[in-house]
């Protein structure tokens, strides 16, 4: 039990919103004995405008800012910390960030007394150091963050970045691209890839079909994640116009205009679903999408949903990167709308990317609690003897 001190986790998305990196990381430290608090992404005061959901509740002063979370019996902690609203644009001029981190400092020291250890996601969280003085202090480098469309500063972006980097006993990485470039700064970047819950996703061959299916005709090809800019809508749209007898279904949460889209009789738009009911959605997938567009950012993710779909046992027709390229052998990689086109009527008519015997010992691999060993060992390598010894005993 690792309940000498508190891990702070702050995420750039919300603990109910789509299930991402993070969470798996919280609910996994927290089930080997961690006390974990996970801090919500920020919201700031503009926040509403961008996302009406927010004007019908009190977002400035959440009602319940602390929410301590169920646990099976002998786990840690894990609580999730909901910030009020900060100011805007603290990633265009530093001193807003650094107000912002300074309030945001004062409400994690509130829920909790202990000694912290930080496992930032965010650049922004540079500024919460000289308030909070962790004993140590792991970046986990998500995405490419100076690229992210709005108010944004890149130059910013990338000194808070790297001067969090700095100030990180290990830095992780999810994407090859994202190591690279962090290595410069840093004599000890990790590699840790993304993952997929495993036993959770290979139910899909044996749930029953989601009832938000049922209506929708077979074959059925399916996208399931967040629907933001990064998404090649065009690329889509293109794929319906050409095979009006597919159903192209997406479930997520939409962050952008979504607007090719629009009135296609065969694209269906479910919204964002419970993370434990997406293996009912995938049952009902002939074939899984995973369509970005092609740009810096795109280029720097690694894919939750590329493992989640061959946890699932899915075909996957995925856009070609740098990143999927050493999966090749268990993808379908595409440049265009033709090889898009063809790769789906190979799918449809039977043909597989690879034997599932292949894809399944792939899959075995690629869990979040074999990505969490490594980041518990990292832990562990930074945190001082004498609460070394504590976890560990």
């Amino acid at each position: 039990m690792v309940q000498s001190l508190t891990l702070v986790v702050t995420s750039a998305v919300p603990w109910q919103g789509a299930t991402a990196r993070p969470h798996h990381f919280a609910k996994e430290l927290a089930s080997r004995g961690w006390d974990v608090l996970y801090v919500n992404g920020p919201v700031t005061w503009l926040s509403p405008l961008k996302n009406p959901g927010l004007r019908s509740r009190n977002f400035l002063l959440p009602r319940q800012s602390l929410q301590t979370l169920p646990l099976p019996t002998g786990s840690g902690q894990l609580r999730v910390l909901t910030p009020v609203a900060s100011l805007p644009f603290g990633n265009l001029y530093r001193w807003i960030n650094r107000l912002n981190q300074r309030l945001l400092a004062t409400q994690i020291r509130f829920a909790t007394d202990k000694p912290v250890v930080l496992l930032p996601m965010l650049p922004n969280s540079v500024d919460l150091l000289p308030h909070l003085t962790p004993l140590a202090t792991l970046y986990d480098c998500v995405d490419l963050h100076s690229h992210f469309p709005g108010f944004v500063n890149p130059t910013l972006v990338d000194t808070m970045e790297r001067d969090l980097v700095y100030a990180s006993r290990v830095v992780f990485a999810t994407a090859t691209a994202l190591k690279a470039r962090l290595s410069p700064y840093h004599n000890d970047v990790r590699l840790i890839p993304n993952a997929a819950e495993v036993a959770l996703f290979r139910t899909a061959t044996t749930v029953k079909l989601h009832p938000l299916l049922a209506e929708i005709p077979e074959p059925r090809v399916g996208f399931v994640g967040g629907l933001g800019a990064w998404v090649d809508y065009a690329l889509i749209a293109a794929m319906a116009k050409s095979r009006p007898e597919i159903q192209f279904v997406l479930v997520g949460p939409r962050h952008a205009d979504v607007s090719p889209l629009n009135h296609l009789q065969n694209v269906h738009l479910l919204g964002l679903q419970p993370y434990q009911e997406l293996p009912r959605f995938l049952q009902g997938f002939a074939v899984t999408l995973h369509a970005f567009v092609n740009n810096e950012l795109t280029r720097s993710v690694n894919p939750i949903k590329i493992y989640e779909y061959l946890a699932a046992g899915r075909e996957v027709i995925a856009t070609r990167s740098e990143e999927l390229e050493p999966l090749s052998e268990v993808l379908w990689l595409v440049n265009s709308l033709d090889e898009a086109l063809a790769a789906l009527d190979r799918v449809l008519a039977g043909e597989t990317r690879t034997h599932p015997t292949v894809r399944a010992e792939f899959v075995s691999g690629q869990s979040w609690a074999a990505r969490v060993d490594q980041i518990e060992s990292a832990l562990l390598e930074v945190i001082p003897s004498s609460l070394r010894d504590r976890a560990r005993g």
